[in-house]
């Protein structure tokens, strides 16, 4: 029999900054994928990390992106712990990201 999950977004617009706690921390949390797309005709960077801060969190997903491009990441049907939270550590240009995450119980 096929598991079903409940899967929430959490969409982060135009990007230019860290975006700290992007998904607060819960016991069970898990990220299941993302989509990014650079938004300023230029390269962009950025990480998905497991903690309360982009600064301060483990790195888990690097993101970089070429002028006008997009990329997706997608880890079902497990998905990756994240019981910390889920940030984004911002490094270059500007970007969108939508976070995929679910709470396993």
């Amino acid at each position: 029999m096929a598991q079903v999950f409940d899967v929430s977004i959490d969409i982060n617009a135009a990007v230019a900054a860290d975006v700290d706690a992007a998904v607060a921390a819960a016991a069970g949390l898990r990220l299941m994928g993302w989509a990014a797309r650079e938004t300023a005709g230029a390269v962009a960077s950025a990480k998905i990390v497991h903690g309360a801060t982009g600064a301060a969190g483990t790195l888990v997903v690097p993101i970089g992106l070429a002028a006008d491009s997009c990329a997706t990441g997608w880890y079902a049907p497990e998905g990756i712990p994240m019981a910390n939270g889920i940030s984004i550590d911002h490094l270059a240009g500007s970007l969108d990201i939508t976070l995929f995450y679910r709470v396993a119980t």
